[in-house]
């Protein structure tokens, strides 16, 4: 079960945000170089990326209560990832700072928003000015894959990497209102196991 999972581990980074943000083809982009159209998550991945571990959660309503059970792990990063082009993605950035402060007291150090999609506007819209810390980004140009590498290459050491860890297993939680998404969950973890 995907929820034991993540009581399993410790020390990893946490991606999260609205479905269809762009999360697994920002995660693609950093591991392979490419641009990947990407459907999305139904489930979780994980990658390795600069040896530190990255744990993916989708965004659909039936995945939110995972996001919970991650920050009780206290995950030492956590990228909020959201489409620069849905305005109601990042009130959804801002409804999950609110409702996850008092669970997490470091949320709003740990935590960058990535907003992603940069590259389908000409002005990125003003309400981001109030951010502290965000990062630009396109999955399909590039442009903040290095902010984002440089941020995971920093946290090399503060994270335990599958290599460390060899007694997690992939495992993936079934829905009960959608089994084929359970089932494509799984069929991507089986081709990300391939690289580890």
């Amino acid at each position: 079960m995907l929820s034991d999972f993540l009581r399993m581990i410790k020390g990893f980074v946490l991606f999260i945000g609205p479905s269809a943000a762009g999360k697994t083809s920002i995660l693609r982009r950093l591991v392979t170089g490419k641009f990947h159209d990407q459907d999305p998550t139904l489930g979780f991945s994980q990658e390795i990326i600069a040896k530190v571990r990255v744990i993916e959660i989708g965004g659909q309503a039936s995945l939110k209560e995972y996001w919970k059970v991650a920050l009780d792990q206290k995950p030492v990063k956590i990228f909020f990832v959201i489409d620069i082009t849905n305005k109601s993605d990042y009130l959804e950035f801002h409804d999950f700072l609110n409702e996850n402060a008092e669970l997490n007291p470091d949320l709003l150090e740990t935590t960058t928003l990535i907003t992603n999609k940069i590259d389908l506007i000409e002005t990125p819209p003003t309400h981001l000015n109030e951010e502290n810390f965000f990062i630009k980004s396109s999955a399909k140009t590039g442009e903040g894959m290095l902010d984002i590498l440089e941020i995971l290459a920093n946290l090399e050491g503060q994270t335990n990497s599958l290599e460390q860890d060899k007694s997690v297993k992939r495992v993936s939680e079934e829905h009960p209102n959608n089994q084929t998404d359970a089932k494509k969950a799984e069929s991507l973890l089986e081709e990300f196991q391939g690289k580890f």
